[in-house]
């Protein structure tokens, strides 16, 4: 049997990066647990850690010691990231600084979402590398303007108030227990909080790649698992494209079922699922070629 959620540890600590104090949030087994190291967890663009906190319960109750840096855009930092690029620089420095200060198991896999999601396929690179790269539906380039963005972002919460993103009771919890710490967030640097929008508008596939290419691993598997009902990128051709452009080993799985950019807050086991299957099987993978869809 799961131990309950009383069982696991959270506790909270900081990394200092160039100069930034970033928070660390760090959910761990109950003390006598089977342990199976370390997991980087990457979240989503003014997302806290703490606003995934079911999902992360649930890696922890699976024997892993979740450390999730507070990253994009936490605009309580002097110098929030507004770019793709610079989310990518400071996670990269984050998970060096994290394993230098002895935070981080050096053969740790990261995992993450949204933003955190495509940043982390930046990691691959790191030394040692880590043991596989996951993402869950990673932010892509959009012609889409901030507005439309935003009123994709206030659809997304609707549905999830309106118990039409999938278990209605979960989806409105997370949605009460996160809004607050998401909006509060945003709110505090607003010129910021918009920024990776209009660095989502710059570039495209062809950017990407030339982005990607120094940090494209060599034999580190790489997943990206997409619940297909995303609100702000309904489609997967171009990701599929991309990805099998940039990664020799890349895995794309469709989940049919799912239909809300966040529903790995709203499902965290089924999540948890996917994350463990990836890291049972290993490579090869068919470069660019998705598995088929999962229910």
């Amino acid at each position: 049997m799961s131990p309950s959620p009383s069982e696991e540890r959270t506790t909270r600590e900081t990394v200092v990066v160039r100069g930034e104090t970033v928070p660390v949030t760090i959910v761990a087994a109950r003390p006598g647990a089977d342990s199976r190291g370390d997991a980087l967890f990457l979240p989503g663009y003014a997302r806290h850690p703490l606003d995934y906190g079911d999902l992360l319960h649930e890696v922890a109750r699976r024997g892993f010691r979740v450390v999730a840096p507070f990253l994009f855009a936490n605009n309580g930092l002097h110098h929030p990231p507004t770019t793709f690029w610079a989310c990518a620089a400071l996670a990269r420095r984050t998970a060096q600084a994290l394993r230098n200060a002895g935070m981080l198991d050096a053969g740790a896999p990261v995992f993450g979402h949204s933003t955190g999601g495509a940043v982390g396929l930046t990691l691959g690179t790191l030394d040692p590398a880590p043991p596989g790269l996951f993402a869950i539906n990673p932010v892509q380039p959009s012609s889409r303007r901030a507005p439309s963005m935003m009123m994709s972002s206030a659809w997304m919460n609707t549905k999830m108030g309106l118990g039409l993103a999938g278990e209605g009771h979960r989806a409105r919890r997370v949605l009460r227990d996160s809004s607050g710490r998401f909006y509060g967030n945003w709110l505090r640097k607003p010129r910021a909080a918009v920024g990776l929008i209009g660095g989502l508008r710059a570039y495209t596939y062809e950017r990407l790649l030339r982005w990607y290419e120094p940090h494209v691993p060599s034999g580190v598997p790489v997943r990206v698992v997409y619940g297909v009902g995303d609100e702000f990128y309904p489609s997967t051709d171009g990701l599929e494209e991309g990805l099998g452009r940039v990664f020799s080993h890349c895995d794309l799985v469709r989940l049919e079922t799912e239909n809300s950019h966040e529903w790995l807050m709203i499902r965290p086991e089924k999540a948890v699922d996917e994350l463990e299957r990836f890291l049972g099987e290993g490579p090869p993978y068919n470069p660019g070629r998705p598995r088929p869809g999962r229910d």
